[in-house]
């Protein structure tokens, strides 16, 4: 008894855990269109992920559950998905042009997909110390050049949803007054990549000391919130030649945050071959454990080739759900709900149903309704003839003087 109890306070104490996961879905379902054919209904829907803001792909009919005026069915579902990628970077679904003649309900619309573009955020460490004595070369002007190259690389990628970018310039070490880690020009993630290059070309670089590390642990904070606001990928672009002994956080807990929050690392070593040489190891490291990549003094044309092998665009969906209801042609609205099972929990808003069936009904074979009605009628027809014969010996048996019960005992 003393164990029941426990398991019955254990339960109690669960419940509100379990209404709140069940209250609180985690995928979006929204409806576009609706189109019925007799007893055949055509949904088209798109669901996204709330966490990521991304749409939900790979959706087979394994996934869907359906509600029908409140009661869960099972018919043969038939389920097809229209996918955007960097190849198809735009698709238009629309019920109206799939095959069938009957024409959606009113206020049915396309769906219009496209690929999105990744958010960016780019930190240049444009310092003079990148230079070095006796190399004529400008390191600091190499690595705008760079940049600008691998902006390029992405300009035709997604059209209509462009890549965000943002640009990070570490600060000097000591501070110097008026210097800001975002350039006033440009204090936010932007989709235009001309403004971004106008800002590398007008800045000046840093004179001295710069905190690397520290301005990379910010943008990656800044990034992921950005790329989960567009249900984006997020990516670092980190340009240095990776010199720091002025950032206060450590390596450790930069990699740990930036995988945590799925941005990947590009970095790319800008500077004399022989201080690369001692640094490359450490931002190797860095890139590695955030599933990103390392390369060092590369040409324009490598880092544009660079951006193709690791940079991806992220995808749309949209699906058409097709079933036949069993619902019949009453007059009356029905309700549709459908309900996401698989990687992901939730359900669309209530889809109203008018079941249309045109032409002659067809003649309805009764014969199984009369044989299931005989098979329980005769028993039970049995059942009452003997309990009504019984109850009608027992009365004339045992009848006495008095058969009011009101009137009292009689004694015979």
């Amino acid at each position: 008894m003393r164990y029941l109890l426990i398991l019955v306070v254990m339960l109690a104490l669960l419940m509100p855990t379990f209404a709140a996961a069940q209250g609180s879905p985690d995928v979006q379902v929204d409806t576009y269109g609706l189109r019925i054919d007799g007893r055949t209904v055509e949904v088209l829907f798109r669901v996204r992920d709330r966490a990521t803001g991304r749409d939900l792909q790979g959706l087979t009919s394994r996934d869907l559950r359906l509600i029908e005026d409140n009661l869960t069915i099972n018919p043969r579902l038939e389920v097809s998905e229209t996918q955007t990628d960097a190849v198809n970077p735009f698709q238009s679904v629309d019920l109206a042009t799939l095959p069938g003649g009957t024409q959606p309900v009113a206020g049915s619309q396309a769906v219009e997909l496209e690929v999105v573009g990744s958010t960016i955020g780019i930190v240049y460490d444009a310092s003079l110390l990148m230079n070095a004595a006796g190399d004529p070369t400008d390191y600091v002007a190499r690595g705008r050049g760079l940049i600008i190259d691998f902006l390029e690389a992405g300009r035709m990628i997604a059209p209509n949803n462009p890549e965000h970018v943002g640009l990070f310039i570490p600060l000097s070490v000591p501070t110097i007054s008026g210097e800001n880690i975002r350039p006033m020009e440009l204090p936010d993630f932007v989709h235009d990549r001309n403004a971004v290059i106008n800002t590398l070309n007008q800045m000046a670089p840093r004179t001295g000391k710069t905190n690397i590390f520290d301005t990379i642990s910010l943008a990656v904070a800044a990034t992921a919130d950005a790329a989960a606001e567009r249900g984006a990928d997020a990516y670092v672009l980190v340009v240095t030649d990776g010199g720091d002994s002025t950032s206060v956080g450590s390596l450790d807990a930069l990699m740990a945050e930036a995988s945590a929050r799925n941005v990947r690392m590009l970095i790319v070593g800008v500077g004399p071959q022989q201080r690369l040489a001692s640094n490359a190891a450490t931002l190797t490291t860095l890139a590695n454990k955030t599933r990103g990549a390392y390369i060092g003094n590369p040409s324009g044309e490598e880092l544009q080739n660079f951006y193709g092998r690791y940079v991806n665009v992220v995808g749309q969906s949209a699906y058409v759900l097709r079933y036949t209801t069993d619902l019949i042609d009453d007059g009356k609205t029905h309700n549709l709900i459908i309900r996401i099972e698989g990687p992901g929990r939730g359900e669309s808003p209530v889809i109203p149903l008018f079941v249309d069936m045109p032409g002659p009904v067809e003649e309805l074979d009764l014969r199984p309704v009369l044989q299931g009605y005989a098979l329980r009628a005769v028993p039970l027809l049995i059942v009452v003839s003997v309990l009504m014969t019984s109850l009608v010996w027992f009365s004339k048996r045992f009848k006495g003087p008095s058969s009011s019960i009101s009137g009292g005992i009689t004694r015979a």
